[in-house]
């Protein structure tokens, strides 16, 4: 398993206590750009590689998680407002 993940800077100083660490593989994407995606909780920053499975913090990995669903919730309200508009019509 060929590991992606690239930490574009050292921890703060006085770095939590060590988090469990998950395997995770973000989807390449079809029909748009592939880039890699960039995550910091506080201080700390990583820049994932879309299509490699790689090992991250757990909590690196929630902010991804929600990050998914916050857009996944924007893309709903979009198609109910397109929805509103073509009844308007």
């Amino acid at each position: 398993m060929a590991n992606e993940e690239k930490k574009t800077e050292k921890a703060p100083a006085k770095a939590p206590a060590k988090a469990k660490r998950v395997k995770i593989k973000l989807p390449r994407l079809r029909d748009q750009e592939n880039t890699d995606v960039f995550v910091a909780v506080n201080g700390e920053n990583y820049t994932i590689k879309r299509g490699v499975e790689v090992e991250v913090p757990d909590y690196i990995a929630e902010v991804l998680r929600h990050s998914e669903e916050a857009e996944e919730e924007a893309d709903e309200h979009i198609l109910n407002a397109i929805k509103k508009d073509k009844k308007k019509d």
